[in-house]
């Protein structure tokens, strides 16, 4: 049985350009590990942001923990993080 790896990103709305990255970044994980990885955009305020207590975006969270904040990863940064999350 595959594990699903959740992915949230946190954008600001309208985007930085930092968030506007990280968007396509998403976007580029999801075609690329298909079901494996659950993508979730959040754009602007929203209840995650407290749930999880960011504080600035661009920010990415994988399972539940606070990944990134206030800097767009590289697509590795990213990669990795989510092989560490067991995707």
């Amino acid at each position: 049985m595959i594990k699903i790896v959740k992915l949230e990103v946190f954008t600001a709305k309208p985007p930085c350009p930092g968030c506007s990255e990280l968007l396509k970044l998403a976007d580029e994980i999801e075609e690329e590990y298909g079901e494996e990885v659950e993508v979730v955009k959040n754009e602007g305020p929203c209840d995650e942001l407290e749930k999880y207590e960011i504080t600035v975006v661009p920010a990415a969270v994988i399972d539940e923990k606070i990944k990134i904040m206030g800097v767009c990863p590289s697509k590795e940064s990213l990669r990795t993080a989510l092989w560490e999350a067991g995707a």
